[in-house]
C-alpha cells in the first residue's frame, strides 16, 4: 500500500473529500476513537489490518460495502470486502474545483490527528488554503529557493502531520521524487539514501539517534556511515526537540556543505511553521524563525506578554493555523485567544540579537520541583551525552513536601551503567534542584507516538500506579 498511499489521498482530496488517516499499529479501541471522532465515511485498508477495524467500524454503523481493501501483504485473508481498484471502475469526473478563497479557508482537504501525548488525540481539520500555504512558504519563498535537485526518502508514517502535507501533495506540486519505505528499518534506509542518491533527509529525533549510534559500534562504520550520506545536501529534524549537542554529532556524518537544522511543527500547523532555510547552518540547537506571514506573542500564565527573551507559552496565528478540531468545540474555546491566536502549549524563548527561536519543552511537563520550573528536556539532553546511554524520558513524580521530583527512564547501552552513575554525571552538569531526585529507572524501551514524541502521559500513569517516593 505505501506507494499507493499519496494517489488515494490524492483522488479523496480530488473527489471532494477528506483525508483521514491512521496508525496501522492502532488497536480496535483506538481505531473507534478515530473512526468516531473523524465522522469516517468510507474505509481503504490493508488485509491484515481488516480484523482490527471491522469491530469498531461495525460498531459505529460503517457498512462492509465502504470498505475497501489493497491488495498488498496477505492476499489470503477470507474476506467479502472489495478490492480499493473497484473505486476506479465508475467513470471519469473533473476534479472538485473551487477558486473562493474564503471556501478554500473553511473546507477540509485533512483531519490531522494530534500527538496524544497529553489526552486523546484530536481530529484537526486542515483546510485547503492551509495546504497551499504550507506548500508555498516552505517551497516557494522567492527569498529561498531549493537551489539543488530534491530528492527525498519517506519513512515516516504517511497519515501523520509530519509527513502528510510534504510527501502527499508538495512532492508533485514541486516535481520531485519521493522512494517509499514501508517504514524505518536502518539498514535498508541507509543503503536507499546511497542506492538512489538521496538529496533531503526529514527525520526525527529517534532516526537521528539510530544512525549516530550506528556509525559509532564499530571503527569503520564512521566512514561507511559518511561515504553513504554523500549525496545529503540538507537534513532537517522535527516532531520533537533535539539536543544541540546531538545535532552536531550528526552534522559531522554530512557533508562539508550540508546543514542538519531543526524546526518546529504540529499538527495544528498544518506541518512546519519554523525553520533555518537552506543553505544556512544552524549550530544552537533552534528551531530557526516562522515562516512568512505567521504572528507569534510568548505569554505567561495568566495570558498577558512577557518582556522580550524570556521565556512563556508560544501563541502563533498565520495561514498554516488549523481553524479547529472536530466536533471539540471546548477545546477551541481553550486553545484559542480573542485576538485568534492559538496557544500551542510549548514554552519558548526568542533570542533578541539572532532573532532564532528555541523550543524549552511542553507547558504541561515542566516539573516544579521546590518552586522552580525544571524543563525535562534540558535533563534528557544532559543525561543522553552519557556514552552508555541509548535513550532517555524524563518526568515528574510526586515527592510530597517538596512538589515534584524529576525521574529519569533509561535505556542501557551496557548494563555495568548504575543508578548512581546516572546521578553523578547529572549532578555534575546540572543545577541542585534538578537532579534526579525521583530516581532512574531502566526500562528495555520508552513509549513513543508514530513520529518520535516521548509519550510521558504514560509513563506518569505508570508512575503513579506503582508509586513514587523520594530517593
Amino acid at each position: 500500500m505505501p506507494i499507493h498511499y499519496p494517489i488515494l489521498v490524492q483522488a479523496i482530496i480530488g473527489a471532494g473529500g477528506v483525508f483521514v488517516g491512521t496508525n496501522p499499529a492502532y488497536t480496535p479501541t483506538e481505531l473507534r476513537h478515530a473512526l468516531e471522532t473523524s465522522l469516517a465515511k468510507f474505509i481503504i485498508t490493508e488485509p491484515e489490518l481488516l480484523q482490527n477495524i471491522k469491530q469498531p467500524a461495525v460498531a459505529l454503523g460503517i457498512p462492509g460495502e465502504r470498505i475497501f481493501l489493497t491488495n498488498h501483504g496477505d492476499t489470503n485473508v477470507q474476506t467479502t470486502m472489495r478490492p480499493w481498484r473497484t473505486l476506479l471502475e465508475h467513470g471519469q469526473e473533473d476534479w472538485s474545483q473551487f477558486d473562493d478563497e474564503e471556501k478554500s479557508k473553511t473546507t477540509n482537504a485533512m483531519l490531522l490527528f494530534s500527538s496524544g501525548t497529553t489526552g486523546l488525540p484530536k481530529a484537526t481539520q486542515i483546510s485547503h488554503y492551509n495546504l497551499v500555504a504550507q506548500h508555498i512558504l516552505l517551497h516557494e519563498n522567492p527569498q529561498h529557493p531549493e537551489r539543488y535537485p530534491v530528492s527525498r526518502i519517506m519513512s515516516l508514517p504517511m497519515f501523520h502531520a509530519a509527513a502528510a502535507p510534504y510527501t502527499h501533495l508538495s512532492s508533485l506540486r514541486a516535481g520531485y521524487p519521493v522512494f517509499v519505505m514501508r517504514r524505518f528499518e536502518l539498514s535498508l534506509y541507509l543503503s536507499s539514501i546511497e542506492r538512489f542518491g538521496i538529496t533531503s533527509l526529514m527525520m526525527v529525533p529517534p532516526m537521528v539517534t539510530a544512525v549516530i549510534a550506528y556509525s559509532s559500534s564499530g571503527p569503520d562504520l564512521r566512514a561507511q556511515v559518511r561515504q553513504t550520506l554523500q549525496s545529503v545536501r540538507s537534513v532537517i529534524v522535527g516532531a520533537a526537540p533535539l539536543s544541540k549537542e546531538t545535532q552536531a554529532r550528526m552534522q559531522t556524518l554530512l557533508p562539508e556543505q550540508s546543514p542538519i537544522t531543526q524546526v518546529w511543527a504540529m499538527s495544528e500547523t498544518s506541518c512546519i511553521a519554523s525553520c533555518t532555510y537552506w543553505p544556512d547552518f544552524e549550530h544552537t540547537g533552534s528551531v530557526g524563525r516562522f515562516l512568512p506571514g505567521m504572528d507569534a506573542k510568548v505569554v505567561d500564565e495568566s495570558g498577558s506578554e512577557v518582556p522580550d527573551g524570556m521565556r512563556g507559552e508560544l501563541c502563533v496565528r498565520g495561514p498554516t493555523i488549523t481553524r479547529g478540531y472536530v466536533n471539540n468545540p471546548e477545546a477551541r474555546a481553550r486553545d484559542w485567544d480573542q485576538d485568534g491566536y492559538f496557544h500551542t502549549g510549548d514554552i519558548v524563548y526568542q533570542d533578541q540579537s539572532t532573532e532564532l527561536w528555541y523550543l524549552v519543552d511542553r507547558k504541561k511537563e515542566l516539573i516544579k520541583v521546590r518552586g522552580f520550573q525544571v524543563s525535562p528536556a534540558e535533563i534528557e539532553a544532559a543525561l543522553v551525552s552519557h556514552p552508555l546511554v541509548q535513550d532517555v524520558a524524563v518526568i515528574g513524580v510526586d515527592g510530597g513536601e517538596d512538589g515534584e521530583l524529576p525521574r529519569a527512564y533509561v535505556i542501557r547501552k551496557d548494563n555495568t551503567l548504575s543508578e548512581s552513575d546516572l546521578k553523578v554525571w547529572s549532578a555534575e552538569r546540572l543545577a541542585k534542584y534538578k537532579w534526579l531526585t525521583g530516581g532512574v529507572r531502566f526500562v528495555d524501551q520508552i513509549p513513543r507516538n508514530a513520529s518520535g514524541k516521548i509519550l510521558k502521559n504514560l509513563l506518569r500513569e505508570q508512575a503513579r500506579t506503582l508509586g513514587s517516593h523520594k530517593l
